[in-house]
Parts: C-alpha cells; structure tokens; sequence
C-alpha cells in the first residue's frame, strides 16, 4: 500500500529520500497509480545499476540505527541482487508459493480514495474462501490497519451476507510497547500515538466524557443510511479487533486531545488538527463503505445478487456524503473543539435525569442515542400582517407574482393555506393548481398535526445541515424516523418523550423542555403522507421535496428542479 518507489538491494527494501529531509516521505508522489510507481521503481533500477558502473559495482545508501540516528555505507549491486517488488513477489511465485501480489498505493496518513477502496474489494471477493491475506506499508500500522479493517469488512459480507453484522465480544489485544521509527507513520513525542495511552473515550480537563459520538459529523451519516447503525456496529468490532497497533477510533479522539490542550505550542496542535482530520476522514469513509457493503449494490461482486455497483459509483449517486466529506476539510476544528456543554457544569439541561436517560437510551435508524424531536414552532415565529392563517408563520406573498412563502406549517395550516388559494377541488370545479416546494434539507415528522425536527439533546437549536442531500434520501430518512417512532411508543406504552421550546418573558431567554405525549400510530405522519392524504381530499397540489442547505447557494440541480415544478 506504498506510493514510494521501492527497491531492493540485497533482499533489503530501500526507499528515495531527500537528502535535506531522510526522515520524511517525498510529497511529489501523492496520488500516483499503480502502474506509475511501478515504472518509477524499473527505471530506478536502472538509475542504480548505471551509478554503480561507475563507484566499482557499488551504491552509496544510507542506514537508520536503532536510536534514529542515520549513517551512510555502501552496498555492492549487480543485476540479480536489485530487484523492485514486483520481481520480488514474480520470484516468489516462481517458487512454488501461491500468491498474489497487488501494489494499491496510498499517500501516507491519508484515506483510501473511493477507487481504492473498489480494488482491495475486488481482490479479496475474487480469491477463494480460504486464501489468507496480508497487508502492508512501511511501519505496518497506519494503512495497514485500515487494509486489514477493509478486508474483514468484505469477508464479513462475503461470507454472512446482508446486512452485515458481528459478535460484539470483548476482544483483547496485545499492547504495543509504544516504539516507533523516526520515518512514515509516525508521529514526534508530542503527538505519538499508543493504544495503550487512550481509551475509546477521553476525557477533557473538567474530566467530563467526549467520545467518538460526539462528533455530530458521524453521528449524521450514520443515520443518513437505512443499514446505517447496524454496520457501523460491524464495523466498530472490527476496528477493535485490527487495532493491535492502531485503533482508527482511538487516534480520531487521541488528535483532538492534543489539539484541545491549550498548554501544548502551536506548532503541535496544529499537526494534531491535520492528522487528526485525516483519521476522522478515514473513520468516515469507512463507515460510508461499511454501509455500502450492507447494501444490494455489493450483490453481484459476491455472488449473492445480480447488481454489481462499485464503491466509486454508489458515492457519485450520494452527494450529501461526499458534501459532508469535504466538510472535515473546509473546517477540521470545529469537529474538535471541545463542545459548550461539557465545559459547563455537568446536568441535566431539559428535564429530569429520567427523560436524558431515556433520550440517551434510544437507538432508531434515526432517532438515534442522544436525539431528541423538537417541535417545529418556537417563540418569535409570527403571521403576516396582511395574511393571517392560523398555524402558518410568515406566510407572504411577492407582488405581481403567484408566488408565496411560509414557514413550516401544522396539517391545519397547510390546508387554511391551501384554502386561502382556492385549491380545494369540488363536485362543479376543480381547484385552482398548487405546487407545493418543500426545501427543508431535514427530517422532519407531524405528531398529532404538528411538525417536529430532528435534533440533538445538546444542541436543541442548531440545525442538522445535510449538505447536498436530495429529495428521495430525506424522506427516506423520515420515513424511517417515523418507524423509529412507532417503535419507541409500542416499547414505552403508548406515549412519547418529545420536546418544545419556552420562552421565559422574566429572563428574555427560550429553553427547550421535555414533555410526554401519548401517540397511536395514525398520530404520526411523514410530510410526504400529510400532502398526499390532503391530494385525496380533493386538494389540486403536487408536493415536491427539493432540500437546499441554509446559507449556501442553490446547485444548479436544484434550480432545474423548481423549474420543473413551474412547467409542471
């Protein structure tokens, strides 16, 4: 899984390095494929055997001693004893063993590409049952461990078919003695990584836990998938069980450590911020594949189904994944600042230790641990001073133009609405035609004819952005958070834990409380079923969803997708 050229000089592996910096990995070869490395290292061959002619058969090579000090000597070469790896494994198979050598170069602390990614699958799903299969980089560790984790993910589904799950036993493992080369895939002192010096979660200076569900990133593209849970479950095991020198989890949380310690000098938590975004990404990209490996677009690769879509594909058909992908990017640190909540003191900030409890125990394809469902209006919402609709907030109409806006209404306000406009249908005249553009980018759900949200039990009023989602994923995602509803109702006796804000008019400040609400199932309705039961009532709508992330401009999909509205 090296991207540097390679060579072989009396069955010992040597690697270019720049003279200024023989301790470092040489940038120029980010990216590179593997037919280009591999011509890299026959011409470097070349580049030796002609240097040698000319120092007596010869090559000067430089050596790294125990303690990381360097020295130069020389080495005596010919033909036969310069080999590149692709003539070491060709002599191997030449011999009698039965291998398969497979060069998938990855710059060094980066995440596999989505390509990548395809090859390593489709290696190990065209190899038989019983093949055994060995990864490595230079150090062993770092790209080796996400190979590892990649292979047991492929074999996990190869053999056990969907969805993919594992035993989530207690694995052990043996702790590495923390000892490092001063070359790739290592870090300096400040920021060496250990399994044996951070646990899963870690804690900040108040001593108030931070894990890796903290991180609102992976907590949304988890849910963002029908399997989505369940193979990050499969997949967390696994990391766990290929963490022997690295545990992609832990390294995530042991970077934002660093980076949070304010004591530390600049230089090192801002090394920390990169390498822990790059480790956050791979988490990332691993969960994406894992829920890729869930699904029926692996089918065919495995012999268990007609599709056959690749990695790189699936990807290309979800832009909100790789939107939130190049959010790690734009913005690392905001994934690991230490959140407002756990720098307070720790309590209960909505309700009784019972109703946290409950909203921390939940476990839906959405609803998941530590959300909670927020009822869509709040303080300060008002009606137009023109046009007044009851439980439908500024609603407002532009001049000279059959177009209006509203915010999110309940199930009563959308049809007084609809009714102010005329489109109710009736036995003498069909009603006037409304197109109805939902652009909220978040699941949402009515409970007894109101809208709730999504949020997060500490961030009850920020919004969950899922940018570039598309239409047909959001109300997936709300069609499954409403099973996750009707599941929590059966399982607590008919009632539901839900959430609205309070305005305090003494402070001048809104909260957001808890409070029970007792559910039957035809009380809860996605969006898409409040419209399509108010088309059979004899309302002339047509009901499009076409999410647009607040504050950012609309792509220009989704400009030909309003126009289409129009036309329709």
């Amino acid at each position: 899984m090296r991207e540097e050229p390679v060579i072989y000089i009396n069955g010992k592996p040597f690697v270019l390095r720049e003279i200024e910096r023989p301790y470092k990995n040489m940038l120029e070869y980010s990216g590179i494929d593997r037919e280009r490395v591999e011509r890299m290292e026959a011409r470097l061959k070349e580049d030796i055997l002609r240097e040698a002619e000319r120092y007596d058969g010869a090559i000067m090579v430089i050596h790294e001693t125990d303690d990381g000090q360097i020295f130069d000597a020389w080495e005596h070469v010919n033909s036969d004893s310069l080999q590149t790896p692709l003539e070491v494994f060709k002599c191997l198979e030449d011999d009698g063993f039965p291998i398969k050598y497979a060069r998938v170069p990855i710059t060094d602390g980066k995440a596999p590409k989505s390509s990548d990614f395809d090859t390593l699958a489709a290696n190990i799903a065209s190899a038989s049952k019983d093949t055994a299969f060995i990864f490595n980089c230079q150090m062993g560790r770092g790209r080796t461990t996400t190979g590892a984790v990649i292979a047991c993910l492929v074999k996990l589904r190869i053999s056990y078919g969907r969805p993919i799950k594992v035993l989530l036993d207690e694995v052990k493992h043996e702790q590495p003695d923390g000892s490092s080369s001063s070359g790739e895939e290592s870090e300096s002192n400040a920021t060496r990584l250990t399994s044996s010096t951070v646990e899963v979660r870690t804690r900040n200076e108040q001593g108030y836990a931070f894990g890796i569900d903290d991180i609102l990133l992976l907590w949304k593209i988890t849910r963002l998938f029908d399997n989505g849970v369940e193979c990050r479950e499969a997949l967390d095991a696994i990391i766990d069980r290929c963490s022997a020198l690295q545990n992609i989890r832990q390294a995530v949380l042991q970077y934002r450590k660093v980076f949070n310690q304010q004591h530390v000098e600049p230089r090192v938590r801002r090394v920390a911020l990169n390498r822990g975004a790059e480790y956050l990404e791979r988490y990332f990209r691993l969960i994406a594949f894992s829920a890729y490996l869930g699904s029926e677009a692996f089918d065919g690769f495995c012999g268990q189904g007609e599709c056959m879509m690749t990695f790189k594909s699936w990807l290309h058909q979800r832009p909100e994944v790789q939107a939130m992908k190049w959010s790690i990017r734009l913005r690392p640190g905001r994934f690991f600042n230490v959140p407002e909540e756990l720098r307070a003191p720790h309590e209960s900030q909505h309700g009784d230790a019972v109703m946290e409890a409950i909203v921390k125990a939940r476990n839906g394809s959405v609803l998941g641990k530590g959300s909670i469902l927020k009822m869509y209006f709040f303080p300060g919402q008002i009606t137009s001073s023109r046009i007044q609709i009851h439980g439908a907030p500024h609603v407002f109409k532009v001049n000279g133009y059959p177009v209006y806006s509203m915010a999110t209404p309940t199930i009563i306000g959308a049809k007084e609405m609809l009714a102010y406009l005329g489109a109710k249908s009736n036995a003498r005249v069909a009603g006037q035609k409304v197109v109805i553009t939902d652009l909220r980018e978040e699941a949402v759900v009515y409970i007894h004819g109101t809208p709730f949200v999504l949020r997060e039990l500490n961030k009850p009023v920020d919004t969950l952005k899922h940018v570039g989602i598309t239409g047909p994923v959001v109300e997936n995602m709300e069609a499954r958070l409403k099973e996750d509803i009707l599941s929590e109702v059966r399982q607590s006796g008919g009632r539901m834990l839900l959430h609205r804000e309070e305005y305090c008019p003494s402070s001048n400040q809104s909260s957001v409380v808890g409070y029970w609400e007792n559910i039957f199932p035809d009380d809860v309705k996605t969006p898409a079923e409040v419209y399509a039961a108010l088309k059979d009532e004899g309302y002339n709508i047509a009901y499009r969803r076409i999410p647009l992330t607040r504050e950012r401009e609309a792509l220009p999909s989704d400009v030909d997708e309003i126009q289409n509205c129009r036309d329709e």
